[in-house]
């Protein structure tokens, strides 16, 4: 009998990253991601990539 269940994620999300905000930057970060219909996660990788992009990389 083959194995049930969802098949393993290609690249699974292994780590968990916790950040403290204001209230008001929570309320500002959940509207802009309400209003782009995403997820608060998808938005704070969207950023993290448009960071990336822009500055050069230290050494």
């Amino acid at each position: 009998m083959a194995k049930l269940g969802r098949p393993p994620a290609e690249d699974p999300k292994s780590y968990r990253v916790t950040v403290r905000m204001s209230k008001s930057e929570f309320e500002r970060l959940s509207t802009y991601a309400k209003a782009n219909e995403q997820t608060i996660t998808e938005t704070m990788l969207e950023g993290v990539e448009l960071l990336m992009k822009k500055k050069p990389k230290k050494a």
